[in-house]
This record gives C-alpha cells, sequence and structure tokens, in this order.
C-alpha cells in the first residue's frame, strides 16, 4: 500500500469554478449527501465473512447505516474488512468540513457493528480500525492526494513507525504465510484483481486491542473512555421511528465519555484536527476531507469467533449547529447566499467572509458550494 507524505496547502476553487456558479451549472452542489457515496476502493484482508455476500458488497459502507441496540447489532447493512490491513476507501459528493460550530468540535462519524458485553459500555466487542483521511487539494475527484491518519488514543506521535506489512497466500496450510484456512482468502468470483499472493498494512495499535473484548482499565464506573478514534469500537443506535437519519446518524456521540450520548445515533466520531502526517507526527491542519480510509489495525484470531475484522455500515458528516453557508438566515443554503457572496466577492464583508480570512474570495466560494442545498 502506497502512503503519501505531500505537503498540503489550502483547498481553493478557481475563478472558472466561480464562473460555473455564476451560470447555474453547478449540479454537483445541489445534490450535496450527509453520507459517504462512492466506494474508491475496497481491498479485504482473508476473512471469515469476506466471501458471504451479505458482508462482501463495499456499497453497504454507503448512506446511512442501519443501528441495533447497544448489545444487539444490526448484520444486515455491513462490508466486512477481513483480517489485518483489509479496507475500503469512500469518497463524498462535498467536502466534509473541519466546521467550529459542529457539535464537540467533530467533524466526522464512522458506523460499524462494535457492542457492549453484557450491556456494560466498559467491556466492548471491538474490531478496531484505524481512520485515514485526504481533501482533493487538486480537484480532480481522485483521490491521489496527502492521506493522514487520525491518530486517536493509541497510536504512537510517530504514527509510521508501527506501520506494518503482512503477506497472503491461498496456499493455506503448505507455507507459514497466513491464512490457514483456505476459505478466508478472496474467492477470485468477488476478487478477480487480488491473485494468488497480495500484500495489505496498517498502523498497527498496541497489544490492548488484540482480543475480542475491549476492556476499559478502570473498570464498571469509568466515565472518561481511554480507547477513541478508531472505527467499529462504538455501537450503531437504531433510528427511533419519526427519526430522519440525516439527523440522526449526523448528531455524534461523544467519544471521550463511556456511553452513547443522547439523541445520537453512536458510532466513532472524530475530529478532523486529530488527523496527523504519519512520517513526521505533525498536525494536518486540513480544511476538511473528500476522501476516507478505513483498515483493520489488529491482527487476532479468536478462533471460532474468527479473525478481528472490521465491518463498517456508514459514515457521516456531522451536522453543524451552525449552518454554514447560511448568510441570509433563512435556514438553507440556497442562491440567495450564493449571490450575496458574489455581490461581497473581494471585500471584508464579515457575514460573507465564511473563513474569517479577511476577504470574502474563492476559500469562502469553496465553502459555500460544499454546503449548498443544505438545511438546518
Amino acid at each position: 500500500m502506497q502512503r503519501n507524505n505531500k505537503t498540503l496547502s489550502n483547498h481553493r476553487l478557481s475563478v472558472t469554478a466561480i464562473s460555473t456558479v455564476i451560470a447555474g451549472t453547478c449540479t454537483s452542489a445541489l445534490a450535496a449527501d450527509d453520507f459517504a457515496t462512492v466506494v474508491i476502493d475496497y481491498t479485504p484482508a482473508p476473512g471469515l465473512f469476506i466471501n458471504d455476500v451479505a458482508f462482501n458488497d463495499p456499497n453497504n459502507a454507503l448512506g446511512a447505516p442501519v443501528g441495533g441496540d447497544t448489545s444487539n447489532p444490526d448484520l444486515t447493512k455491513l462490508v466486512s474488512l477481513g483480517g489485518f490491513g483489509g479496507s475500503i476507501t469512500l469518497g463524498f459528493n462535498k467536502t466534509v468540513l473541519n466546521h467550529p460550530s459542529n457539535p464537540g468540535d467533530l467533524d466526522a462519524i464512522v458506523f460499524g457493528n462494535a457492542f457492549w458485553s453484557s450491556d456494560d459500555p466498559t467491556r466492548r466487542f471491538a474490531e478496531a480500525a484505524h481512520i485515514e483521511i485526504s481533501l482533493d487539494e487538486n480537484s480532480n475527484g481522485i483521490a491521489d492526494d496527502a492521506w493522514y491518519i487520525i491518530r486517536g488514543s493509541s497510536l504512537p506521535v510517530i504514527p509510521d513507525t508501527v506501520w506494518r506489512d503482512q503477506a497472503w497466500d491461498d496456499d493455506a496450510g503448505t507455507t507459514s504465510i497466513p491464512p490457514a484456512f483456505v476459505e478466508d482468502y478472496p474467492d477470485p468470483s468477488f476478487f478477480p484483481g487480488i491473485g494468488s499472493t497480495y500484500t495489505t498494512g496498517a498502523y498497527e495499535l498496541p497489544p490492548e486491542f488484540e482480543t475480542t473484548v475491549l476492556v476499559h482499565p478502570q473498570g464498571p464506573g469509568a466515565t472518561e473512555e481511554t480507547h477513541w478514534g478508531y472505527a467499529d469500537v462504538s455501537p450503531t443506535i437504531a433510528k427511533p421511528a419519526g427519526k430522519s437519519a440525516s439527523v440522526f446518524y449526523t448528531t455524534p456521540d461523544d467519544p471521550l465519555s463511556v456511553g452513547i450520548s443522547p439523541d445520537s445515533g453512536g458510532g466513532d466520531a472524530f475530529d478532523i484536527d486529530w488527523a496527523v502526517d504519519p512520517i513526521t507526527g505533525d498536525p494536518a491542519g486540513l480544511l476538511g476531507f473528500d476522501f476516507i480510509r478505513i483498515t483493520t489495525a489488529v491482527q487476532f484470531d479468536s478462533g471460532p469467533l474468527g479473525e478481528i475484522s472490521a465491518e463498517i455500515g456508514g459514515v457521516a458528516d456531522v451536522r453543524s449547529i451552525i449552518l454554514l453557508g447560511d448568510i441570509n438566515g433563512d435556514g438553507i443554503v440556497d442562491t440567495a447566499d450564493l449571490g450575496i457572496l458574489i455581490g461581497a466577492f473581494g471585500t471584508s464583508n464579515p457575514d460573507a467572509d465564511l473563513n474569517g480570512d479577511g476577504i470574502v474570495d474563492t476559500a469562502d466560494l469553496g465553502l459555500l458550494l460544499s454546503q449548498y442545498g443544505n438545511e438546518a
């Protein structure tokens, strides 16, 4: 797996984009969605469920998740990543912003099928995956810009020091290379591009994750969470009747507190500010991201229950408390707001200066377009 460490500059739109908007042809902005909308890549590692059609459709990671309760996860809309290094890369049709008005400064949520053992939130059946994000800096719609790792609670200051490659082959039992069971190897009818050998890799999480039950070190009664910043470690909750998925599943749980926050759909929320350069450990300083890569980051086989293998059911953009881009305050980002911004272009109008840098320019236009069509 290739890891990219290009220096990231601020995301900017060109003058051509301005003229496109004025012409009213920016249709992609009109279709902005609260959830990931496209599969960029799906390369699972060998695993118990990757050849099961119920769990190997990467499209199950698109759109809103389907939840269960804290002790009984829903299994109808998930894709399995397989063992160590198995990954999925998803894209949004808008930039997920590092938004200062988001609840708890949290920007996105990854949903899996983790659950609590005996309904105890300090004992979790969790299959942790690390999260990487990338901003489409060159605006080509391809995930070819720098990738940054959400370091979370447990990766080292320089994550690259724990990167590890894992080789796999389909000669189970005849070589020292895993998997041990040939039926866990990707079936070519599902994965024709993988071949008889391949390699995955991940930033490996520490030994406390190498277990079927992730135990809080402070035991029952703990209130401050110690494992956060990773996918598939927190339950996904079923949407109550009458609730909108676009509201319920964009309201983040507090990942730093034990339990599930009221009115939240659960899942694993993270702050874009947690992203770092994996080689230097320096903060990424991202304005947002367009692509997300989720990778099983633990190598552990529990026997009858199989390997640790993250399952993913959706990725959401957190809904802001204040709707960015709603310049006229009518509860929707639309042509009225766009007209105000274009009229203020090149000035220091504070209402249209969405990023607060003292001038209304293409950066502010980009922020407005990323939210176009959103409602409070």
